[in-house]
């Protein structure tokens, strides 16, 4: 089966992509799936996108980016089936996607955020109103299929249709081996890991962990977009993200932070950091909303806290705790093996894409 993926970055370079399409097709291909992946952005829109300013250059890259999605319309016939991650371009209204059901094509659409809701970026505010947030309703009726990441999203999509399945972001255990043990004397290191855009959520922990500081010693490892991220009050090391290093960069971390706020997008997506800190086995500390309470059993295979008091009570608690850390990161790392791993969701994928590209429906 030959499946076109449009996606909007380049391969390899986005969490949403990574820990979706592009890694279950490294399993589907396995099983005689074949994908074509056509990122929308190219070199040049990836490097200046997240950069402040040059909304011209920015304006110039993206017109030149729709242009060579329509000339993907020439190519879709070779194809079974097109696999939309998002959406097939990244300003302007559902017509690529039109364009493709129009030629008889079956459209998977997969989604794991709430991009129906308007969202303004803080670097490419500007370029925020040549998106189209309603378009996804109206891919949500032109696919055969869609795919969600969590059941909050499936409630959006089944408004406008009943083909929708949940298949949540998925860990490849093999690329996230278990921590080793490290001496009980070695200073405990929290981590944190995220993009741009969830970045600001780390301030909202700074309060409890400046009290902290002033209780206990640790060090903060934050890895990010950026290498000279510090926070007041706070030893910090920073380190930038690199895909190929990912998941052990996260094991020079003892426990994995994972605030939010209860606004806007948050509550809806699926906040796979969470996922990446159970699969190495570090016990997580997560603030309770949209589907986090799923992953998260509070006092089982790690800690939800809501309030700043929390925060501190339960991050002390590990702190002081190192076979608290082994246990409650040991169940973590069994929750992602049986719920969310790459292999145990495959099976059902190849389902979907398979009927998908068929005359019936599952």
């Amino acid at each position: 089966m030959k499946v076109l993926a449009l996606i909007p970055a380049l391969y390899d370079t986005s969490p949403g992509q990574r820990f979706r399409l592009e890694q279950w097709a490294r399993y589907l291909e396995k099983d005689g799936f074949h994908f074509t992946f056509l990122p929308f952005e190219d070199e040049a829109l990836h490097q200046v996108i997240y950069q402040p300013g040059q909304y011209a250059r920015k304006a110039q890259l993206m017109m030149q980016a729709f242009v060579r999605r329509l000339e993907v319309l020439t190519t879709t016939q070779k194809f079974d089936l097109v696999f939309i991650y998002r959406e097939a371009a990244a300003i302007g209204p559902a017509f690529i996607e039109h364009l493709v059901a129009q030629q008889g094509l079956p459209i998977i659409y997969d989604f794991d955020d709430p991009i129906w809701m308007s969202y303004r970026s803080p670097t490419n505010g500007f370029l925020s109103r040549l998106k189209w947030p309603s378009k996804t309703a109206i891919i949500c009726r032109l696919a055969k299929t869609v795919i969600v990441g969590n059941s909050l999203l499936a409630q959006y999509a089944k408004q406008y249709t009943d083909r929708v399945y949940v298949v949540p972001s998925t860990i490849n255990m093999k690329d996230y081996p278990p921590k080793g043990n490290r001496p009980e004397e070695a200073t405990v290191t929290l981590g944190w890991t995220g993009s741009h855009s969830t970045l600001p959520f780390l301030e909202g922990i700074k309060t409890p962990l400046q009290e902290l500081a002033s209780q206990h010693s640790f060090q903060l490892s934050v890895i990010s977009h950026t290498d000279s991220y510090y926070m007041e009050r706070v030893p910090t090391i920073a380190k930038r993200w690199k895909a190929d290093t990912e998941a052990l960069d996260l094991h020079d971390a003892d426990i994995g932070l994972a605030p939010f706020p209860n606004t806007g997008w948050t509550p809806w997506r699926c906040h796979g950091k969470i996922l990446q800190y159970m699969a190495i086995g570090i016990p997580t500390i997560a603030s309770p909303i949209g589907i986090i309470p799923d992953y998260i059993q509070d006092g089982v295979n790690g800690f939800l806290a809501s309030t700043d008091q929390e925060w501190v009570e339960k991050l002390s608690r590990l702190i002081e705790n190192p076979n608290l850390r082994r246990e409650m990161g040991l169940a973590g790392r069994k929750t992602v093996e049986n719920r969310y791993s790459a292999a145990v969701w495959v099976p059902k994928l190849k389902e979907i894409l398979r009927s998908a590209a068929s005359t019936t429906q599952l």
